[in-house]
């Protein structure tokens, strides 16, 4: 499954559970102008297909606990499948989203010749804490909806709004998902014990990790991630352009 020599340049972005990383990753593809690849959805499309590799696959995840990282020897194959996709028509630039997520996966991209940049959305402890059991979506963006960090001294606050609700006399519905607590404190632990043996070592070889901190607003953390990665912020950047995309 090796990739031809090229130099396009890969950006893969990971984070825990409600760090946002499919929202970052669409707006990094639309500001490159550049392919998205989601492992969540090369996953649900092979399991959709009843493919072979679909049906193994979705064994896998019904024995595997929420979260639970699935074995590279069949997430591995669809990975580089896209990227030599990407390559061969000529891009400059892919977009990466949900993997490298373990050593055994950056390996495999290092050991066909990929070298990705790993763009690293870092959730505060705190802030994973009050994201458990609150996200909601806009029903006409999806836009990810929170309630304000501050809420309890606000009182019963509202979530916070989107672009799309400006001036309309009535908002649109604002969906409940991932209201587990629960099972989202579970994805996280799985999360952390199969990533973070993978950031300490970027972290000591000082080389190919971009870190950035996931702020309360998304539009203060889509321009940390601009200026990490050197690609500039300007007029129409910000995330009003957002488009259908869930997390």
């Amino acid at each position: 499954h090796g990739v031809p020599p090229h130099n396009m340049r890969l950006l893969a972005v990971i984070g825990a559970p409600t760090a946002e990383k499919y929202v970052v990753g669409r707006l990094l593809g639309a500001r490159l102008r550049s392919p998205v690849l989601s492992v969540r959805t090369l996953i649900d499309t092979e399991v959709n297909h009843c493919t072979y590799i679909g049906q193994r696959l979705a064994e896998a995840r019904h024995a595997a606990l929420p979260g639970q990282l699935l074995p590279t020897k069949l997430v591995g194959p669809l990975i580089m499948q896209a990227l030599q996709g990407a390559q061969r028509v000529g891009t400059p630039c892919a977009v990466l989203v949900g993997a490298p997520r373990s050593i055994e996966q950056w390996n495999m991209l290092r050991n066909a010749g990929v070298a990705p940049e790993l763009v690293h959305l870092m959730l505060p402890e705190q802030r994973k804490v009050h994201r458990q059991g609150s996200r909601h979506v806009c029903a006409g963006c999806a836009y990810p909806l929170y309630p304000p960090e501050d809420a309890d001294k606000a009182g019963a606050a509202p979530l916070v709004g989107c672009g799309c609700d400006d001036g309309t006399p009535d908002a649109l519905p604002q969906l409940a998902v991932d209201t587990n607590a629960g099972g989202l404190a579970q994805r996280n632990a799985e999360w952390e014990a199969a990533t973070a043996p993978l950031l300490e070592q970027l972290r000591a070889r000082g080389s190919g990790l971009h870190e950035v901190k996931v702020l309360e607003a998304l539009d203060h953390t889509w321009a940390s991630v601009q200026l990490a990665l050197g690609i500039g912020t300007g007029e129409g950047d910000g995330c009003g352009g957002y488009t259908a995309v869930s997390s």
